[in-house]
């Protein structure tokens, strides 16, 4: 059947993703669209509602706070705790009361007797009081001027001023009904804005009126209110009294007009605003009555309401708020375009998850799982029995079965490691091999042959085994692969098994590390009674050839060439403790890493002679630093007469040489000679022991002068019979000193 032909398993799963995800996305939008509608009206009730309620709360504060204000004066002024009889004090709590409500523009008290007081905010922040007081057949009026900390800075008086406060509107309302009255909207005379005015009566103990104290409201106060509203991006709201006039709006400067030029200032109506959005509005609330709606004017369409303030305020006035319906269906339109981005997305993910899936998903992965535990038991020899009509499948099982191959390949010969790197180059194993520049390091443990002869082959492995582990861990760190092991040595090859551009680099860094790890097992191996251990260390770079090298009966991944050979025998020139690298080395590395040197030597089976450097530390790793080669030299006086022999090969030359002790530690000394020692040289220096026998210390150069004949000498491991003639003579040497 075509269905069972063997074809790529991702069509399925991408096909039935797709098929599920368009299906998915298709009902989603859907679902959207359809509901957007249902969105807006919700979005524009719920924010044009709180709008509303918003204004009404602001307005009754702002009303509410001066009209308490004007209660609380009367009801002062009632009990003559404030008076015409005590004018500063009046004076005092009128102008106090101003600066506490910055909605009133004038506060003011009138008896019946015709006095009056008034205080008045200037346009530029001083307070104006004006005092009229009725004498007998003339009015004195008194102006005064205060500053912002109500100091008096002016003061005048006229009496030409007829002002009679018990004709106005406020006074005769609140006197008549004798409660708290409230003015129409009106323009003030003084500023020519539109405002209001409070007013309350002075009741005295019989009950009639003594007189009324006022309050004018300058509004645009709450236009500014209006103004800084946010209804959506350009809607706005509006307050209407009962004959239709604009209480407030946002625009303050549209809600006066003038009769004619140089006429009155009256307040404007609603229809005769500028906004004709504002304006048909209006109408359609006229002849619907609803109290919200949709309407269109202009071409655009608009959603509009109108809401009474309550009963409690005690004035007929509404809210309005208009906003344009785009400005809520914007922000829908904008989150169905980024619901179409997030569905691309994620049909872009589903079908990268699809091809995921495609390729770990299979009916044969039971088999696939048990042929894999297996492979990892090492049981490799029994071919592996799959049909699939996949292709992936097919792939996977060719690619095991590969891999098998070329793990019963490497079982003959190779450590786990090594045969994990190479199964995955899907080959089995073959001789052969490329040229490949690389760095060798060969390590060294010094007198560990001593060290083997004395203690028991337990102990023996043990130290060996804790040895080469931490030093394994470092090499693997700094991408090294582990050539051989030789005896107590190590050969290392770095940039051998995969290329690495900075193979000298990590081999000298993994050098370094080596010795400062070396120095932390010795003091770890002190508490444990064990001996320390010192290590030499020779590095070199250069083309090798890097490969499987052997028979089929046993192969070795192995690194042949000259550079081995040099890196070989710079080892033997170190001493413990000691880093040597080679030219080669030194040039990849100088910038990288502080040196000492050169040093050249003419090591066996060389030709000629070689420069070697001391590693001293890494610039960029602080920490990876070595200490001298030969620490804690301390001055012997007077110098010591000792002797030499030469050491050539393994054959100790017959002959002394005199020489000089100027300087000694455990570690090492400084002699001078007339003898010419050239860098590595090994030798024999003679000294006395602390019972008067003759004690001969190896040693190597690891430092010459040869202009001044001054030698530094690093001693072999010492024997306990040298560790105490060394230190009788460095006892008797500071004693010396002291005496000195």
């Amino acid at each position: 059947m075509a269905f069972l032909k063997p074809r790529s398993f991702r069509v399925d799963i991408i096909t039935a993703f797709c098929t599920l995800v368009l299906t998915t996305f298709f009902i989603v939008l859907s679902y959207s669209y359809l509901n957007t509608s249902r969105i807006v009206l919700l979005l524009s009730d719920n924010i044009m509602d709180r709008t509303t309620d918003l204004v009404i709360q602001r307005t009754t504060e702002f009303l509410r706070s001066p009209a308490q204000l004007t209660d609380m004066t009367a009801q002062l002024a009632a009990a003559e705790i404030i008076s015409f009889k005590n004018l500063p004090k009046l004076e005092r709590f009128l102008m106090a009361g101003l600066r506490s409500q910055p909605q009133v523009s004038m506060f003011f008290l009138g008896d019946r007797e015709g006095n009056f007081l008034l205080a008045r905010r200037e346009a530029d922040g001083k307070i104006a009081t004006k005092h009229m007081q009725r004498q007998a057949k003339k009015i004195l009026t008194t102006w005064k001027v205060w500053d912002a900390a109500l100091r008096l800075v002016a003061i005048h008086t006229l009496t030409t001023d007829s002002f009679d406060h018990r004709t106005r509107p406020w006074y005769r309302r609140a006197a008549e009904s004798k409660d708290r009255c409230w003015s129409d909207l009106y323009i003030f005379y003084t500023g020519l804005e539109p405002g209001l005015t409070v007013s309350s009566p002075i009741l005295d103990a019989r009950g009639q009126v003594a007189g009324v104290v006022g309050s004018d409201l300058a509004l645009p106060q709450l236009s500014h209110f209006l103004r800084d509203l946010t209804i959506g991006k350009t809607g706005l709201a509006f307050i209407l009294n009962e004959k239709h006039e604009v209480v407030a709006y946002p625009d303050p400067a549209q809600i006066t007009a003038r009769q004619d030029q140089g006429g009155d200032i009256f307040p404007i109506q609603v229809q005769s605003l500028a906004n004709h959005a504002v304006v048909a509005a209006f109408q359609h609330y006229q002849q619907g009555g609803q109290d919200e709606f949709p309407f269109t004017t202009a071409g655009r369409r608009y959603l509009a309401s109108f809401t009474n303030f309550p009963a409690s305020f005690g004035s007929p006035w509404k809210v309005g708020v208009i906003v344009p319906e785009k400005d809520f269906t914007a922000e829908v339109d904008h989150l169905m375009s980024r619901v179409l981005i997030i569905c691309f997305i994620f049909l872009c993910l589903s079908l990268l998850t699809a091809v995921f899936l495609a390729r770990l998903i299979s009916k044969p992965v039971l088999q696939l799982a048990a042929e894999t535990d297996r492979i990892r038991n090492l049981q490799v020899d029994a071919p592996l029995q799959l049909e699939s009509h996949i292709t992936e499948i097919q792939v996977l099982t060719a690619a095991i079965e590969r891999m098998k191959g070329t793990l019963r390949s490497f079982m003959r010969f190779a450590p786990r490691q090594l045969v994990q790197e190479v199964v995955l180059g899907e080959k089995e194993l073959i001789l052969g091999g490329e040229r490949r520049e690389v760095t060798l390091l060969f390590s060294d443990l010094r007198s560990f042959t001593q060290f083997a002869e004395h203690n028991r082959p337990e102990d023996v492995v043990h130290v060996l085994n804790l040895h080469f582990d931490a030093m394994i861990r470092i090499i693997a760190e700094q991408q090294g692969y582990v050539v051989d092991f030789l005896g107590d040595s190590l050969f290392v090859a770095f940039g051998a098994l995969q290329a690495d551009p900075d193979h000298a680099y990590h081999a000298v860094a993994c050098a370094v590390a080596m010795q400062v790890t070396q120095r932390e097992l010795n003091t770890r191996w002190a508490e444990q009674s064990l001996p320390p251990l010192e290590m030499g260390i020779g590095i070199n770079s250069g083309s090798c050839v890097v490969g499987n090298m052997g028979s089929l009966e046993r192969i070795k991944y192995d690194v042949v060439g000259h550079a081995v050979n040099v890196a070989a025998r710079i080892e033997t020139l170190t001493v413990g403790g000691q880093v040597l690298i080679s030219a080669e080395t030194r040039e990849a590395v100088v910038e990288k890493v502080e040196l000492l040197g050169p040093f050249t030597a003419l090591g066996k089976g060389l030709e000629n002679p070689v420069q070697v450097w001391e590693v001293r530390r890494l610039r960029d790793k602080p920490e990876l630093s070595l200490p001298p080669t030969v620490p804690n030299l301390q001055p012997v006086e007077p110098p010591l007469a000792v002797h030499l022999r030469l050491i050539t090969g393994k054959q100790i030359a017959a002959d002394l040489q005199p020489a000089t002790l100027i300087r000694l530690s455990l570690a090492g000394a400084a002699l001078k000679t007339d003898m010419p020692l050239a860098d590595f040289a090994p030798l024999q220096v003679e000294l006395p022991g602390s019972s008067g026998e003759t004690l001969y210390v190896d040693g190597k150069i690891v430092a010459a002068n040869q202009a001044s004949q001054e030698y530094i000498v690093r001693f072999s491991p010492l024997s306990a019979a040298a560790v105490t003639a060394i230190d009788r003579l460095l006892v008797a040497a500071s004693e010396e000193h002291w005496e000195d």
